[in-house]
């Protein structure tokens, strides 16, 4: 099975979004942690659909470096004011990542963009690195 051709789905078992075994047949995906068979996006419950959606935001973010704490905990990173942390956001000094369907609400501000701010701020006094604040 190509990687173009890999089936995703929701293990109930792991309880979360998987990745097919490059082994399973197209017709049964087995799942690559535990090896039940996937549940295809199409065939979950709306609530199940929820979970899918909001695990699989998750995974992207993490793959693409972007997880971290909430604002509330960036703050407490930086000590800062928790408004400070919207405003380094708004300058592209902080990268966000926010979630915000099926009741989910979730906003995460990366580590390493507090690491960068706080590389910044012990070097120039400001956080950015141009010593704007």
């Amino acid at each position: 099975m190509s990687n173009e051709d890999k089936i995703n789905g929701w293990c109930r078992d792991c309880g979360g979004f998987q990745q097919a075994h490059p082994d399973s047949r197209p017709d049964e995906p087995l799942c690559v942690g535990c090896g039940a068979v996937l549940k295809r996006y199409e065939e979950l419950p709306t609530g199940e659909q929820a979970n899918y959606r909001f695990q699989k935001w998750f995974s992207d973010v993490v793959q693409r470096g972007m997880n971290g704490p909430s604002p509330g905990g960036a703050a407490a990173a930086l000590q800062c004011h928790r408004s400070m942390i919207d405003k380094l956001v708004d300058r592209g000094v902080l990268e966000k990542s926010m979630y915000d369907k099926d009741g989910f609400f979730v906003v995460l501000i990366s580590h390493r963009s507090i690491e960068q701010a706080t590389a910044n701020k012990e070097k120039t006094g400001k956080w950015t690195d141009s010593g704007e604040d």
